[in-house]
């Protein structure tokens, strides 16, 4: 009802922005109306900020262009979601009338009508931090660089040549890689990235600049209309013309921070409160709230002893569309805080994340804030590639800190020592007393570009983020709703808006330093002698690190899919045994074989053999969970380690996956399927009989005539 309610204010808000001008159509065009009043429209499913899907529905951007156009031809969208990939075979093979979010490309104008660009986007190439010096796209070689499937310019970066392409269906997937160092640089707009990085409070990441390609310009946002409907085309482009500029304003205003004149809405959205609810705000004067006094960019005490941060202005927010006070407790330490909750001394916590024991003694309201969690070490640390890899090391981790309980009840092997806050934390990484630090990407982020730059960096994933909202103490009944009413009022601008402030994407700032080196000209040729001698011992312990990362990173990946080779799938089999014989844990196995993959290659060729092979990869890591383990077993035989499946998890996924490979038109073969065979762990196995009964179950699939999935 409340997102019903928000797209009614929405649409008036639409219409009171300007004359609702009607698209002038030909009886040709009106015709057309008549006979297909409702036209489908593929749409991506996670395109933030132009398309954004909830409840099933959507928000965003090109939603209130679609409803425009709608208002002013007469035309109806059925809309679908899916990948860009997903979307973009379905228009293409026409069980879909429209697309969105499609850019010009010559190729395409065989399948496409396209209108006019409703939105043109700069496309930059982002780095992490520690990338380095970049000057253009030759800097890019040698380097593993993220596209989205199917990216209109992604045949010219090919051609750049050089560069390791690694494709992704989501932008989501493409900016989680580049900030966990699972690729090196990825290239694409700044919009779609710059909103990721917000919502996901992500601080280790820079735009290098932007993309020089021949022919490549700007992302030209488009509808496509299928080649058979030029009506439609018309009517849609009537639509779009016939939106005048202050709705225009109106609409970038709302979703891309382009403000027209008078479109911001400064109001918090009203909270409705029972009487019982306003009785209590009444009766309390008050709330006092606990926060964390050190956790920045969150939220903090400041040098005024203020609260600072995110979470305060989140509840700025809060007590303009309350009505209330919130008053901090003053403390020192986060587990004061704690303390101060558990005795009653405070109402809330401001920012806090759900676990079974906070459970005891607080409500929690819907997470407002999410984030990663990371491992920091040492900068001379190889890449991290889960908490596994952190067996037999002592690990810093705050105390008292939500993620603190899971990974003691998860991973009972790891030697975790609490400590107050992240500065006592990293200060034990850079002395050595500890090997690392877990905590959220941006509080870590932050604190290694202000304090610990080059002496510590962010190498690995835990795989888990912290969905973070408001917990309220459990006597507090009413107190909850409210709060839990004041989270679901947030609107999407009040949220950007926060983000903006806190988390901002860096751009390579360049200096000019031509007048220092005119005044220091004679003193830099005194020094050049020496310096030359300390820039080759940099560049040769540069070179020797970059070679050592490289050679960790080849040492458990299989180089033409990306995926992990078989060296690191023994390794996470003995693993998950040994978790099983400890623990008690169940996991399976499953392995995957291209069916008729040698006729493949004679037919079409051992190029296009490796190109099955990528893309057969890509369709495994979208399908399998985030906890599965996927590598290349040998030849075109894949192997995935399933933690936490039994049986039927099993065999759902390994159908699953078989039906994704039978569904998916490949680029240059079209059809491929695939042989399944699953099997579980069992009492007294080591890895060698639990895969071998899975290799003898994928036999058993083949004899079924392949394409099949068998248990053993």
């Amino acid at each position: 009802m409340k997102t019903v309610l928000l797209r009614a204010c929405w649409a008036a808000l639409l219409f009171l922005s300007g004359t609702l001008q009607a698209a002038s159509l030909s009886p040709e065009e009106q015709a057309f109306i008549e006979r297909h009043p409702t036209v489908t429209i593929a749409m991506m499913v996670k395109h933030p900020p132009f398309t954004i899907v909830g409840d099933g529905s959507g928000d965003g951007f090109e939603h209130d262009v679609l409803h425009l156009v709608a208002s002013k031809t007469g035309l109806r969208f059925e809309k679908t979601f899916g990948t860009w990939g997903k979307s973009f075979r379905r228009f293409r093979e026409g069980e879909v009338d429209v697309i969105s979010s499609i850019s010009y490309d010559k190729d395409r104008t065989a399948f496409t009508l396209f209108t006019e660009p409703y939105y043109e986007l700069p496309i930059f190439v982002f780095v992490r931090d520690d990338f380095g010096d970049y000057s253009g796209i030759s800097d890019l070689a040698g380097h593993r660089v993220g596209v989205i499937e199917g990216i209109f310019y992604v045949d010219d970066l090919e051609a750049a040549g050089g560069m390791d392409l690694r494709r992704y269906d989501t932008y989501q997937e493409m900016t989680r890689a580049l900030v966990l160092g699972e690729i090196d640089a990825l290239v694409q707009n700044l919009t779609n990235i710059n909103e990721i990085i917000k919502r996901r409070a992500y601080t280790n990441i820079r735009i290098a600049g932007d993309l020089s390609l021949p022919g490549v310009s700007d992302e030209d946002l488009r509808f496509g209309i299928t080649p058979d409907k030029p009506e439609l085309r018309s009517i849609m482009q009537k639509g779009l013309d016939a939106i005048t500029p202050a709705e225009w304003g109106t609409v970038t205003g709302r979703w891309l921070a382009v403000r027209g004149e008078g479109t911001r809405q400064e109001r918090t959205a009203a909270i409705r409160l029972t009487d019982a609810e306003r009785a209590y705000l009444d009766e309390a004067g008050h709330i006092d709230i606990c926060i964390d006094p050190n956790w920045t960019p969150f939220e903090r005490f400041d040098e005024n002893g203020q609260h600072d941060g995110i979470s305060a202005d989140y509840f700025a927010l809060f007590e303009q569309a309350l009505g209330v006070d919130f008053r901090p407790l003053p403390v020192e330490t986060w587990s004061e805080s704690v303390e101060h909750l558990k005795a009653g001394d405070c109402d809330l916590f401001s920012l806090a994340m759900r676990t079974p024991e906070r459970e005891t003694y607080a409500e929690f309201t819907d997470s407002y804030i999410e984030t990663p969690l990371v491992i920091a070490t040492k900068a001379d640390v190889a890449f991290i590639h889960g908490l596994d890899d952190l067996k037999g090391r002592t690990i810093a981790i705050p105390a008292l800190y939500a993620f603190a309980e899971l990974l003691r009840d998860d991973y009972p092997d790891l030697d975790l020592v609490e400590v107050t806050d992240i500065d006592a934390g990293l200060a034990m990484v850079r002395s050595g007393e500890v090997f690392g630090y877990i905590g959220t990407l941006a509080t870590i982020g932050y604190k290694l570009q202000t304090e610990y730059s080059g002496e510590l960096r962010i190498t690995g994933d835990t795989g888990k983020s912290w969905d973070m909202g408001v917990a309220v103490r459990e006597d507090r009944p009413v107190l909850h709703g409210i709060m839990q009413k004041a989270v679901a009022s947030l609107t999407e601008e009040q949220r950007r808006d926060i983000n903006n402030k806190w988390i901002s994407i860096r751009y390579d700032q360049r200096v000019d330093y031509t007048l220092l080196w005119q005044v220091s000209a004679v003193f830099i040729l005194l020094l050049l002698a020496g310096g030359l001698v300390y820039l080759k011992q940099v560049s040769l312990k540069r070179q020797l690190e970059s070679a050592y990362r490289q050679t960790e990173r080849l040492a458990v990946t299989d180089k033409l899919t990306g995926v992990y080779n078989r060296h690191r799938l023994d390794q996470a089999l003995e693993e998950e045994t040994h978790k099983a014989e400890r623990y008690g844990d169940v996991f399976g196995v499953i392995i995957l074989d291209i069916d008729l993959f040698k006729a493949i290659n004679d037919r079409f060729g051992h190029r296009a053999g490796d190109i099955v092979l990528r893309e057969f990869v890509e369709l495994l890591r979208h399908n399998c969970r985030q906890t599965d383990i996927l590598g290349r077993w040998g030849g075109e035989e894949f192997l995935i380690v399933a933690p936490h499946a039994d049986k039927a998890t099993l065999l759902t996924l390994a159908e699953k996956l078989r039906t994704a490979i039978e569904a998916t038109t490949f680029r240059d073969v079209e059809q491929v399927t695939t042989s399944v065979g699953a099997s579980v762990y069992q009492d007294g196995d080591n890895p060698d009989t639990l895969v071998k009964r899975a290799d003898d179950a994928l036999y058993e699939a083949k004899e079924k005539g392949r394409n099949a999935v068998a248990f053993r």
